[in-house]
């Protein structure tokens, strides 16, 4: 009966969570995909919020660029959908704040529902398209 259970521990519980991002890692794990893409947004910040309207809420800020501020939203949410889709507590919404400097500060929010960003940018389940009518949301 001991050996069962050992085996359960060392085995079959680190198993099941292989490929889960753990709370602790998620900002490290944003990080990185920034990192790899030079020519993006410059990362501020990436956290994880408890909101009283949207729930558990990854939340990323940039420094996004004048002249590709789309690209730079959606490289963003594309980066925190990938973490969320691997998340091993999932999120209800992905927040993406985006400041762009031309003559003063501007900031964009944008919100999304996790669950809808990674079926129309991760397993590609749903249309870009619908996702952009029916999920994002400009604050």
């Amino acid at each position: 009966m001991n050996r069962l259970l050992t085996l359960l521990v060392t085995i079959l519980i680190p198993a099941l969570t292989l490929g889960q991002i753990q709370d602790i890692h998620i900002s490290g794990t944003v990080k990185k995909y920034f990192d790899r893409n030079r020519s993006g947004p410059t990362l501020i910040s990436a956290e994880i919020i408890d909101d009283f309207i949207y729930g558990r809420t990854l939340k990323v800020k940039i420094r996004g660029h004048r002249n590709s501020e789309n690209p730079d939203l959606g490289f963003t949410f594309g980066a925190a959908a990938a973490v969320a889709n691997h998340a091993a507590t999932p999120f209800e919404m992905i927040w993406v704040e985006m400041d762009v400097r031309y003559k003063k500060l501007e900031t964009t929010i944008a919100i999304a529902p996790a669950q809808c960003s990674v079926e129309a940018i991760v397993t590609k389940t749903r249309t870009f398209d619908s996702w952009w009518e029916s999920c994002l949301e400009f604050l």
